[in-house]
């Protein structure tokens, strides 16, 4: 151990400092430096050191216990914010359904009164119309319908009590209130009657109306009948006429779509071969031109441009020479550029498309020419055959 100071070596000593409670002495280890002459308490300085780190980590634990409790305080303040919260939502959603449930009350309220005043106005109207009907006062008009309202009544309870027997569903009642399908068939039932009687009276409105829109009704459907019937003497008449002069007649070119196609693709191998043609090359430096490997592209080319020609100019003809002409030309582009690809091997692919379009256009045309024989008797239906028999 070296001294602070001047840097020699310290000599440890112990020392008594003092003496216990029951007389034993206490000993403290010094480090003296002979040299500088000073000394110093070592474990006076451990104990500094030992009660600083105590109370260090006592510090730490109290920091510790401080962030807890906020913690533990913030989330007890969140619960509390989130309880009320749920809270203000329970009774805003309480009070918007008491607000409705008490606007649905009010409604059913105007409901109601709007039908009594209905139905006092069609009291007041019904009694107005059977005085001005019979020519008798108001009051014994009132006093009329009152003695078919009780009857009205007494047959509407007996209708009521025998749907209510027949019915299986159970309802239920508040009171003397009876539910409103019940209701409803009553006022039904009510309402019915009313009619009937109107109806049985001769001199009432409604019956001299009813009577009126069944006689319109009549008429009506009689003269429906009478031009339905007019409409179909014409058309028959006029179908008869025009079977004499019908004649079918079948000029519809056969696999017109496939000529078409076959068209698109020769003019897309034209413009490859033309491409082809003048990328390679058309002239050589030997007196023979046909050699070159651009021309012998630009012959297929010719080829297939009269091909496409030749099917867009014959795609509204029904003739074998529409097929075979340009299967022809195909097989003569197709030998010719076999025999002249030389090291070209696109030249080569050519031929294969060639020989291949020859093909299609020879089973097109072997295709074209069969199922000609057509049956009028046996194929042909009389679009009137199913009308006469039934």
């Amino acid at each position: 151990m070296k001294c602070p100071i001047c840097g020699k070596d310290l000599d440890l000593q112990n020392k008594q400092i003092g003496t216990s409670e029951n007389g034993d002495p206490i000993f403290n280890e010094y480090a003296i430096c002979h040299s500088c002459k000073k000394q110093w308490n070592l474990d006076k300085q451990r104990a500094k050191k030992i009660a600083a780190k105590k109370a260090a980590e006592e510090k730490a634990k109290a920091e510790a216990a401080a962030r807890a409790a906020e913690e533990k305080a913030k989330a007890e303040a969140a619960a509390r914010a989130a309880e009320e919260k749920a809270k203000a939502e329970a009774a805003a959603r309480a009070a918007e359904e008491k607000a409705k449930a008490e606007a649905a009350a009010r409604a059913a309220e105007e409901k109601r009164a709007a039908r009594r005043e209905a139905k006092a106005r069609a009291r007041k109207e019904a009694i107005a119309r059977l005085a001005a009907d019979k020519g008798i006062s108001e009051e014994e008009a009132e006093r009329i319908l009152k003695e078919r309202a009780r009857a009205r009544k007494a047959a509407a309870q007996k209708a009521a009590t025998d749907a209510t027997a027949t019915d299986n569903s159970e309802e239920q009642k508040y009171g003397n209130i009876p539910a409103e399908e019940i209701r409803d068939k009553r006022e039904k039932a009510v309402r019915k009657g009313y009619e009937d009687m109107l109806a049985t009276d001769p001199d009432s409105k409604a019956a001299k109306k009813k009577k009126k829109e069944e006689a319109e009704t009549a008429k009506a459907k009689e003269d429906v009948k009478s031009r339905k019937m007019d409409d179909y003497d014409d058309k028959k008449s006029s179908d008869d006429e025009d079977d004499d002069e019908y004649e079918y007649v079948d000029e519809y070119p056969r696999f017109r779509p496939g000529r078409i196609i076959l068209g698109i693709i020769s003019l897309l191998a034209f413009g490859f071969c033309i491409y082809k043609g003048f990328v390679t090359g058309l002239s050589t430096s030997g007196a023979d031109v046909t050699s070159a490997p651009g021309m012998n592209y630009v012959i297929v080319a010719l080829c297939m441009l009269v091909t496409a020609l030749l099917y867009f100019i014959m795609n509204n003809r029904d003739t074998l020479f529409a097929f075979l002409i340009p299967m022809i030309v195909y097989i003569g582009g197709a030998v010719f550029a076999f025999l002249k690809h030389g090291d070209e091997f696109e030249l080569l692919i050519l031929a294969g498309v060639s020989g291949v379009l020859a093909v299609i256009s020879l089973i097109l045309a072997i295709a074209s020419r069969g199922g000609d024989d057509y049956d009028d008797e046996d194929d042909y239906d009389d679009p009137f055959e199913e009308e006469h028999d039934n």
